[in-house]
């Protein structure tokens, strides 16, 4: 299985991120799962979990951000941070 590469952009307000996420289902439900992030959801069918991921993600982002901890974060979770060229 070939994998993207997880990335993030931010421009004045808005923040851009690419995930690879696993769906897998176990016992009856579907898990939603990014290695990058190490954040799940779960739910009955593919699409509940997809959904319940995106708002997890969103929530991820939103708190990290506010208590200012997204960039220690994300490299401490192996992530490298770097300044996009201005075309």
């Amino acid at each position: 299985m070939k994998r993207k590469k997880n990335f993030i952009e931010q421009t004045t307000k808005i923040l851009t991120v690419g995930l690879h996420v696993d769906i897998i289902e176990e016992d009856g439900y579907f898990v939603a799962y990014c290695p990058a992030l190490e954040l799940s959801s779960y739910g009955k069918d593919e699409e509940t979990a997809q959904k319940r991921f995106v708002e997890e993600v969103k929530i991820f982002f939103n708190e990290t951000h506010r208590k200012g901890t997204l960039e220690k974060y994300l490299l401490k979770m192996g992530w490298t941070l770097r300044k996009k060229p201005i075309p």
